[in-house]
């Protein structure tokens, strides 16, 4: 009786361990969950319009990323608000209520991985710029159940992110450092004329984001980056 007890003890133990996904076989469900590899290879620019709600106040929101010309732009505006923010692998500025100022070379460095990266871009070919991954373990994020895997840049710490076991969708973003922020992820829909699922809304430090379009592979209007002379 031993026996039997201990042969279904090590099949039982065996299936456990087969059943374990790496970090690297989640990220793979991640990225066909959105779309395939292929369709997000297929994004060299990606805007985002929504709106985002903080305490009483609503902002217009428009966030645009490039990979090729390598830069990125916002701009948040409501009732006596403006801001836009540009930034490029050499230079960016921020324009706030007409006055404007350069983005410290500090700043900009810390940045230079947003640029190459994107939010989406690196997802296509991690290897060749250096991203690992490391499944942390599992943890539950606002109500769900998720995969928690670090990932490095070279060596760096890039961010956390954690993913639901049962969509593979991405749930939350946690950035390291003394300033660590925590975005929110849900509400994943097809974005029309494309095959992407991507989240259409999000929560950052108690701002709440409504993503209302998407537009990919749409280069900027020009007409935005105007105050850049």
């Amino acid at each position: 009786m031993k026996k039997i007890y201990i042969v279904i003890l090590l099949v039982l133990t065996s299936n456990l361990f087969s059943q374990t996904l790496t970090s690297d076989e989640i990220v793979q469900k991640y990225i066909s969950a959105i779309g395939g590899i292929d369709e997000i290879k297929k994004i060299k620019q990606i805007t985002i319009y929504g709106t985002a709600i903080s305490g009483l106040n609503t902002y217009d929101l428009l966030a645009y990323e490039d990979a090729v010309e390598k830069y990125q732009f916002a701009h948040v505006s409501g009732i006596d608000y403006d801001v836009r923010t540009y930034y490029d692998t050499k230079t960016g500025w921020t324009l706030q209520n007409g006055v404007k100022s350069s983005l410290s070379k500090e700043t900009l460095e810390s940045l230079l991985p947003n640029i190459e990266d994107g939010t989406y871009f690196y997802l296509g070919d991690m290897e060749s710029r250096g991203i690992k991954t490391e499944l942390l373990g599992e943890e539950r994020v606002n109500g769900k159940d998720t995969y928690k895997i670090k990932f490095t840049r070279n060596g760096k710490d890039k961010n956390i992110q954690y993913f639901s076991k049962d969509t593979f969708y991405l749930i939350m973003v946690e950035t390291p450092g003394i300033n660590s922020v925590q975005i929110l992820y849900d509400k994943y829909k097809t974005v029309p004329g494309t095959n992407l699922k991507l989240p259409y809304y999000n929560e950052k430090g108690g701002i709440m984001g409504t993503i209302e379009m998407y537009e990919i592979n749409v280069p900027l209007n020009p007409m935005l980056l105007i105050f850049d002379k």
